[in-house]
């Protein structure tokens, strides 16, 4: 299966969104109708647009007011590559494809099992498989919480909500923090425990 061209979007180093990039046009800026929103001041209420055909993806800056950099160079239309760092205000886009680049690293990313176990809350006893990159946690259309995976490390993250996350009873960074085998992590009252092999 060709692997599937992906934007990983980040804040402050640290990640805050993972989007797998549809065939089309994704647009990108301030307004809420974008297809990746960006809350930055510094961003153009329409900033930019990448249009995906197949595996190749081309981003054209709208022009905005700061622009749009890629590898450290101001672009107006840019074919991307596999690797590619975008800067668009404060926030940091690196442009990839899904599936490993070469079949050992595709191999170490399917060896490794993780899973959450719900310990409390109306799904107790469900277990959720985490073979995505991006998994959410809380009330659905409203998370709470992200849990990101890069290789076989797994980092929780709290979202803007009103809702407390913590880790084995202490509240997680805004940055996030690495995740072990055997954590329990609370949102709002639903209790969960990381398992990783």
């Amino acid at each position: 299966m060709d692997p599937m061209p992906s934007l990983t979007v980040k804040l402050d180093h640290a990640i805050i969104k993972q989007i797998n990039l549809p065939q089309g046009d994704l647009s990108i800026g301030r307004r809420n109708s974008h297809g990746l929103v960006l809350e930055d001041s510094s961003v153009s209420v329409d900033h930019a647009t990448i249009f995906t055909v197949g595996q190749d993806s081309f981003l054209k800056d709208l022009n905005s007011t700061n622009g749009t950099f890629i590898n450290n160079r101001r672009v107006n239309k840019h074919h991307l590559k596999h690797g590619d760092t975008i800067v668009i205000g404060k926030h940091t886009i690196i442009y990839g494809h899904d599936a490993a680049a070469d079949d050992t690293a595709e191999s170490r990313s399917t060896s490794v099992e993780a899973a959450l176990f719900v310990l409390t809350g109306p799904h107790s006893g469900r277990r959720i498989d985490l073979k995505t990159p991006i998994t959410h946690l809380g009330k659905t259309g409203r998370p709470a919480a992200l849990l990101s995976r890069i290789g076989d490390r797994f980092t929780l993250m709290p979202e803007k909500s009103t809702e407390v996350v913590l880790r084995n009873n202490k509240p997680v960074p805004a940055g996030g923090i690495a995740l072990d085998s055997g954590d329990l992590i609370e949102v709002g009252d639903t209790r969960l425990q990381f398992y990783q092999r």
